[in-house]
């Protein structure tokens, strides 16, 4: 098992960079091996769009896929229509449905602390409409949970950011919050890509702010 999660971007081949030679002995051996490869290895999905991950999932096979227990991906992409109709984006969209349809063992899903601060940043700007943040959180759930095999959803999120601001409103969904102090304490499993290489360069201070404090108080937390 890697210690880190696989990111098929960085490696392209990864059916040949996981199978050892001792795979290529017989079959009973390749599929024993390969079953411990994919299910216990977690997959990090945030840098990819959904061709690439289609692709992904094309060249490791249906079987393989069905392994896989833990994904990293991005927040959903929440779009607020008019006055509170809610939609995601089109990426985001094909991205779940083909994590649904193929990854059928998957119990874990974690999302990256980029994305899910920058959709809270935009739940944010909905000033004193509370009542669509909430709603925008209940889709993502639903969406969530239409990956039945789904047992655990960890939300990672800054400290004092707007997304910890929206603690109880995730929690309320079963959620698991995993706060990060600083940026600085990223884990290497994050997807700095979302902010273009940036992220490990801001610094958070503004979250304490008294714009973010009444946004806590807002969403009851």
């Amino acid at each position: 098992m890697d210690q880190e999660p696989i990111n098929p971007r960085n490696r392209p081949c990864l059916p040949q960079a996981l199978t050892p030679e001792l795979l290529r002995v017989n079959k009973a051996i390749h599929h024993e091996a390969s079953s411990l490869l994919y299910s216990q290895n977690r997959f990090d999905f945030t840098s990819c769009d959904s061709e690439r991950l289609i692709s992904f999932i094309n060249q490791i096979g249906r079987v393989n896929a069905s392994r896989i227990q833990h994904v990293y991906i991005e927040f959903p992409d929440v779009r607020i229509l008019g006055t509170d109709k809610v939609t995601f984006g089109i990426n985001c969209v094909r991205t779940l449905a083909r994590i649904q349809s193929d990854c059928t063992n998957l119990s874990t899903i974690t999302t990256s602390r980029g994305s899910t601060n920058a959709v809270a940043l935009e739940l944010d700007a909905l000033d004193k409409k509370p009542h669509v943040v909430v709603k925008a959180l209940a889709s993502v759930d639903v969406t969530f949970r239409a990956i039945t095999s789904l047992q655990q959803i960890i939300i990672k999120v800054y400290k004092d950011s707007p997304a910890s601001a929206l603690g109880r409103a995730m929690e309320s969904h079963g959620w698991t919050k995993k706060v990060t102090q600083q940026a600085e304490e990223l884990d290497s499993d994050d997807d700095d890509d979302y902010y273009n290489g940036t992220l490990r360069d801001v610094h958070y201070d503004e979250y304490e702010s008294d714009q973010y404090s009444n946004f806590r108080r807002r969403v009851g937390d």
